[in-house]
């Protein structure tokens, strides 16, 4: 019980590294990556392991963590009796809110991940209880602790992750529609003025532009490749931008015009969000003061009439 114990607790702190190191890995690739381009540019015969230039998450899933899911995959789809095990891992609600979320990770792999980090935390829960010499009863409780808090945690990071690149496909979408604007009215053609989008701008919004783009260099049609552009990003803005271009080629208007009042609308919008969350801050400002600043406001003005009310009753 003790070695299995341990061995659950070794997993979640793996886990817990991983997470807190990412962003410190992944600022060091870009580092390194910037380096190599610069030493490519002088030393042209400068070969570099690709391993090595992969960020520092892709690198932990494809040496460490992915090899250990593919076995555990092929000893549930082996067996018929686990094989319906598996096929609810691969939910498609799940895949989806990964894919918003822009973690590059299947179903059934995330679903293993937090298995692992939900039963590393209820373990370390446990061993607490342990050392702290509690009762069987206060046993389960932090043990049942530890599972929640890590249910709750990993479920506010999937939604985080989603809400923050919404947020930045929101903010990226006026400068987009900018720069498509000005390629259109350039000359080129909206695939050609997606194309020097991707190549010039970068974020989950041109990813998203690329993904389009290739669909409709390998046949896909305008209207269907846009429809579900707008259909993965699943943002208004970006639903309303679809619409209006689909509309302008099916009614032959230019979409140039089209292009110019899109982004004009969506920094209006924006504006318009900035103004309302401007105005919400005296609201939420209210309880910071009640709480923290009329209190002392209080005691400095109050505080020499009650001591000399008490002097002149003491």
């Amino acid at each position: 019980m003790i070695g299995f114990i341990a061995i659950l607790f070794g997993i979640f702190v793996f886990c817990c590294m991983i997470i807190v190191f990412r962003a410190r890995g992944d600022q060091y690739d870009a580092v390194q990556r910037r380096l190599i381009k610069i030493n490519n540019s002088t030393h042209t015969n400068f070969q570099h392991d690709e391993a090595l230039s992969l960020p520092f998450f892709k690198r932990i899933m494809k040496l460490g963590i992915k090899p250990f899911m593919l076995k555990i995959r092929k000893g549930l789809t082996k067996n018929p009796n686990t094989k319906s095990v598996f096929n609810k891992f691969n939910n498609e609600k799940l895949k989806k809110s990964l894919y918003k979320a822009g973690l590059l990770l299947e179903a059934h792999e995330y679903q293993m991940i937090r298995i692992l980090i939900i039963a590393g935390s209820g373990g370390i829960g446990y061993i607490f209880a342990v050392l702290s010499n509690q009762n069987l009863k206060n046993h389960l409780l932090f043990t049942f602790v530890g599972f929640y808090v890590a249910f709750a945690i990993l479920r506010f990071h999937l939604s985080s992750k989603i809400s923050k690149r919404n947020k930045a496909m929101e903010q990226q979408l006026p400068e987009v529609l900018d720069l498509l604007s000005v390629n259109v009215e350039a000359g080129l053609g909206f695939e050609q003025a997606i194309f020097h989008v991707t190549e010039n701008l970068k974020g989950p919004l041109v990813d998203e532009l690329t993904i389009t783009y290739r669909e409709m260099s390998m046949g896909r049609t305008k209207r269907d490749a846009l429809v579900i552009f707008g259909e993965r990003c699943d943002i208004n803005e970006v639903k309303t931008f679809v619409g209006s271009i689909v509309q302008a080629s099916e009614l032959g208007i230019s979409i140039k015009n089209v292009l110019r009042a899109q982004a004009a609308a969506m920094r209006q919008s924006r504006r318009n969000k900035i103004q309302e969350k401007a105005q919400k801050i005296s609201i939420k400002i209210l309880m910071p003061m009640v709480l923290f600043i009329f209190p002392v406001i209080f005691i400095i003005l109050m505080g020499p009439a009650v001591v000399k009310i008490f002097e002149q009753f003491g």
